[in-house]
């Protein structure tokens, strides 16, 4: 059984975050701020919270520089492709 302990730690498990999806809805949900490592998967959430309309705003920053990649209420929708 020698061995089952490592000096080093294990690398996570999953990727780390890179964007954050912004959304203001509604009382009583309020504000709310999920994060994605894809860029897929943000812009998806993102699509998805404007064509329910559920959300009063929604905004999309890369966390890595702060650069807004989509943002409904200035309508900022930087292509997928350039996230």
């Amino acid at each position: 059984m020698s061995g089952w302990h490592h000096s080093t730690p294990l690398p996570p498990a999953w990727p780390p975050d890179r964007f954050e999806v912004r959304s203001t809805r509604p009382v009583p949900d309020g504000a709310a701020a999920d994060r994605y490592h894809f860029p897929q998967t943000a812009h998806e959430a993102a699509s998805r919270l404007r064509d329910v309309r559920f959300a009063t705003q929604i905004q999309v920053v890369r966390i890595e520089d702060g650069v807004t990649l989509f943002d409904l209420v200035s309508g900022v929708e930087i292509p997928l492709e350039h996230w």
